[in-house]
């Protein structure tokens, strides 16, 4: 929305951005005036710092040095480390008595024939020439011993192993192990320092391969010293400073640096200072009413916190600037562009510091709830974030490290990292590698997604033809990261194809049921009417007449007994019977359940066989549905049992539980599988002219399972069994009483 001003609040607003802006071009015009003021002191202190006689003008000057004591000496450290690859080179010169070349001491016979050695023979022997010039001309002596063999090579006359401590010399002491690494043991020197070989950067392979001109070498090519100890020494404590004579073109990069930002950083800062009072104290618009500093309103304060940071931190670009201009000036343009950038700065400066200086109008706690954007915002921020979080965490907490894909992106995210590290690690050659590593990662990727979506197309096949019902689809082979999808559609393909054969024979059961009980109900009935039909006839005898009431008798008893089967069966399996549980003793009741039996299994011509244990086998257990159990399994036998064939009816106990096995030789031939014989209304005899409903095995089943044991049909041959087992369980809590049969 547009700001409306009023004819004086516009006035007030004038004069605020003209001020403002003149404010800020002074203030970025003396910013550029400080260079010349930067470069004037930096010419006075080095005249200053470096002021020596002419005769320093002789000697040379020893690498990277600078006015800081602790980094001469770091300094020096790292150059006599150098040089001790050219003692070492001299010493086993002396060792072998022959002459050697640098790359027959340091470089492998791989190395040597593959590259050219011969420039970096030229290099080290022309470094160490300067090296044992320098040493000569800062007065320094020194002694490398081989500790295996003793051997010393030295340019001095005395042993500098046993030196004498005073505050007048310099004194070093160096070792190489066996396996190449460098140990600082002794030192002594005018500043009292004492460093560990940890301490000192540079002391490297790398290093000195810069120094010598071959930075292109790879530094695993090199060898070092190794068995060595490396006695550095000096009369001159001060040995290891620079004598030359140094201007300005003679200062290092971070000496010109430094020496700028002395003075270019403080005219930043105090500018910065300078605005900020104006602001307070003497811009027109500072007097204006809070309502009426509409465009303030529209700057958060995190915004201005934000510019004071950027522009604090901007100290170190203004001292860039002004380095940039003084050594390296790119005509009026760069001027330009360095205003420009001062102006903006300062003009961030400006706004930012005017937002925060209306905490003295409004007050802290005011001023923060009516500006800052975080607070007004606070809670969908917060909710942001936890929900963010929670999304993370679940994603964290969700990662299954056992499934294939899982594993799969955590190895590739893994080889990821170390081939970009890899590539990191090794500067401009890993950006070549980036390259390769990228046009390999392409094709790669375009081959996978390539596979992926083959597997996907073939898994979306097979779904679309189990779609339209054809379940013979073979649901097999490699499908990728669709595999425990794939897993996932052969199991519901095996659950389809089952539940459809599970369909068809409950649906032909159902068929089968329906001819079985009309079969069963209609034969009685048929005999019933057509009895009774005949003794509606007059002339029937006496004789006669009492034989038709038997026929009678027997068809409608067995009509009762198919009803009743046909009942119980049913309540069975509704889950409607109710039991009544006490205690039995299961082998009395076998025993009697045979003896009942007897006379039947006995016309039946069939031998049956009985073994229990000789005491008690005492369960819960409903005692009539239990009989009833061994009652129908006994009747079986009589019906279905190869007639001179002996039965057995086994009880066994164990400690969980007590079993029950009939077995016998069936008369008709028994099919592989005979669990179907349990079904309702299912005979051993398909031909139904045995006499029974069907139920006696479905009855036995029932009552078992409705008693909580396990029934099993098992055929060998013609070997027919049956399995009942029941477990020992707990007294029920409805018996008051035991009773014992």
């Amino acid at each position: 929305m547009a700001i409306k001003l009023k004819s004086s609040e516009r006035k007030q607003f004038r004069s605020w951005l003209r001020w403002g802006l003149l404010l800020l071009a002074v203030c970025s015009f003396a910013m550029m005036m400080s260079y010349d003021s930067a470069v004037s002191e930096m010419n006075g202190s080095t005249e200053e710092q470096y002021e020596w006689t002419e005769e320093a003008d002789q000697y040379q000057s020893w690498p990277n040095y600078n006015s800081d004591p602790e980094m001469n000496l770091k300094s020096f450290l790292r150059y006599i480390y150098a040089g001790s690859y050219g003692m070492y080179w001299e010493l086993q010169q002396k060792i072998q008595q022959r002459p050697l070349q640098p790359s027959e001491l340091f470089l492998s016979e791989s190395t040597r024939s593959a590259g050219d050695y011969e420039f970096f023979d030229t290099n080290f022997a022309a470094w160490y020439s300067v090296f044992g010039s320098l040493m000569e001309e800062y007065e320094i002596k020194y002694r490398i011993k081989d500790t295996k063999s003793g051997t010393v090579y030295t340019n001095a006359v005395e042993n500098l192993e046993f030196y004498e401590e005073n505050e007048g010399i310099f004194f070093l002491k160096l070792r190489y192990d066996e396996e190449e690494s460098l140990m600082i043991e002794a030192m002594q020197n005018a500043d009292g320092f004492v460093f560990e070989t940890r301490e000192i950067q540079g002391l490297t392979k790398r290093r000195f391969l810069s120094w010598i001109g071959v930075a292109d070498m790879h530094a695993s090519l090199l060898g070092q010293p190794k068995n060595v100890s490396i006695y550095v020494y000096s009369p001159n404590p001060e040995c290891y400073v620079s004598r030359t004579d140094r201007g300005v073109e003679n200062l290092t990069m971070m000496e010109r640096y430094r020496a700028i930002q002395a003075t270019t950083g403080v005219w930043y800062l105090v500018l910065l200072a300078v605005i900020a009072v104006a602001v307070w104290l003497f811009l027109p618009f500072r007097r204006m009413r809070d309502e009426e500093q509409l465009y303030l309103k529209r700057i958060p304060v995190e915004a201005a916190i934000a510019g004071v940071i950027l522009i604090l931190a901007g100290y170190e670009l203004a001292v860039d600037f002004c380095y940039n201009y003084t050594f390296n000036y790119q005509g009026t343009f760069q001027t330009v562009r360095h205003f420009g950038a001062y102006f903006g700065l300062f003009g961030v400066w400006f706004l930012s510091v005017q937002v925060l200086l209306q905490i003295q109008v409004l007050g802290i706690v005011h001023f923060l709830k009516e500006r800052s954007w975080i607070l007004k915002n606070l809670d969908r921020i917060r909710t942001a974030i936890l929900r963010t979080l929670h999304r993370f965490w679940d994603s964290i907490r969700n990662v299954d490290l056992n499934d294939g894909t899982d594993r799969w992106l955590l190895r590739i995210v893994v080889l990821n990292f170390l081939l970009l590290s890899l590539c990191c690690a090794v500067w401009f050659v890993g950006i070549l590698g980036l390259i390769i590593y990228s046009v390999l990662l392409f094709f790669l990727l375009r081959r996978y997604l390539e596979k992926v979506r083959k597997n996907y197309e073939a898994l979306l096949e097979v779904t679309s033809q189990m779609a339209q019902g054809d379940l013979r689809a073979e649901v097999t082979g490699d499908f990728g990261i669709f595999t425990p999808l794939g897993e996932e559609l052969a199991k519901v393909k095996e659950g389809f194809s089952r539940a459809v054969e599970e369909e068809a024979r409950s649906q032909n059961m159902k068929v089968e049921l329906i001819t079985n009980v009309s079969h069963d109900l209609k034969t009685p009935l048929t005999a019933i009417i057509t009895y009774v039909n005949l003794l509606k006839d007059e002339s029937v005898t006496p004789e006669e007449r009492r034989s038709y009431i038997d026929i009678l008798d027997r068809k409608s008893m067995r009509l009762k007994k198919l009803i009743e089967d046909l009942f119980e069966v049913s309540k069975a399996a509704s889950g409607t019977i109710k039991l009544e549980k006490r205690q039995v003793d299961l082998a009395e009741m076998v025993r009697q359940a045979v003896l009942e039996q007897e006379d039947r299994l006995a016309e039946a011509q069939i031998d049956c066989r009985v073994q229990t244990p000789e005491g008690r086998v005492l369960l819960w257990l409903d005692a009539e549905k239990t009989y009833r159990i061994l009652e129908n399994l006994l009747v079986n036998v009589s019906k279905y049992a190869l007639a001179g064939t002996r039965a057995w009816v086994t009880l066994r106990e164990t400690e969980n539980a007590a079993e029950i096995l009939v077995k016998n030789t069936s008369e008709a031939e028994l099919e592989e599988d005979s669990s179907y014989l349990a079904e309702r209304f299912v005979r051993g005899d398909k031909a139904r002219n045995t006499e029974g409903s069907g139920l006696g095995l479905a009855i036995v089943r029932s009552f078992t399972e409705l008693q909580g044991g396990t029934f099993a049909i098992v055929t060998d041959g013609d070997l027919f069994k049956v399995y009942v087992r029941f477990p020992h369980s707990a007294v029920p809590a409805a018996c008051e009483e035991i009773v014992t049969p």
